[in-house]
């Protein structure tokens, strides 16, 4: 019997050298990061296009990923942040590109552009800044019934978690120097 549970541990352990092998970690802090910068303010994007809830959606969908990378906790006051992340979006446009009848699309393409800025509130100082252009096709729901644009809404919202990765992705592994 004792065989059995060395074979699984000697599973376990093979099965963990080939993961961590792959590169595949544990989500930590990045290493530009100070100890004491624990929490981050997430304030809706400015938005100077037509597509007015695409702020709020961006904003609600970074504070959801930082939540879950617990590295740092998002902050509804910005007085109790330690950092704040603050975006602009530049420009969106969005089209149907194929129907499954005259009000059932299936496919939305998005051109996106914006940037963000990372800031370390006690000194103002930008921390991490960046600039995003996105170009893609969203497959979307075809069930609609008496709307007036189908697909629209479930195509910004993918739309916004992308963003919403990509933004992480950019906090995460970027090497930036802080003087």
């Amino acid at each position: 019997m004792w065989f059995l549970y060395l074979r699984n541990l000697l599973i376990l352990w093979f099965l963990s050298l080939f993961i961590s092998s792959c590169g595949y970690q544990f989500f930590e802090r990045p290493s530009y990061f100070r100890p004491e910068w624990q929490t981050v303010y997430i304030a809706p994007w400015k938005n100077f296009t037509s597509e007015t809830a695409l702020g709020e959606m961006l904003a609600y969908e970074l504070r959801h990923k930082l939540a879950q990378g617990k590295f740092l906790m998002p902050v509804y006051d910005e007085s109790k942040a330690d950092l704040i992340l603050k975006g602009e979006i530049t420009k969106v446009y969005l089209v149907p590109v194929s129907y499954e009848t005259f009000i059932q699309t299936k496919e939305r393409k998005i051109s996106f552009k914006g940037k963000y800025q990372l800031i370390e509130k006690r000194e103002k100082k930008v921390i991490l800044e960046g600039s995003l252009s996105r170009y893609e096709i969203y497959r979307v729901p075809v069930e609609a019934t008496n709307v007036l644009d189908p697909g629209r809404e479930e195509a910004l919202k993918l739309l916004a978690k992308d963003i919403a990765d990509i933004i992480l992705q950019d906090i995460m592994f970027k090497d930036v120097e802080i003087k």
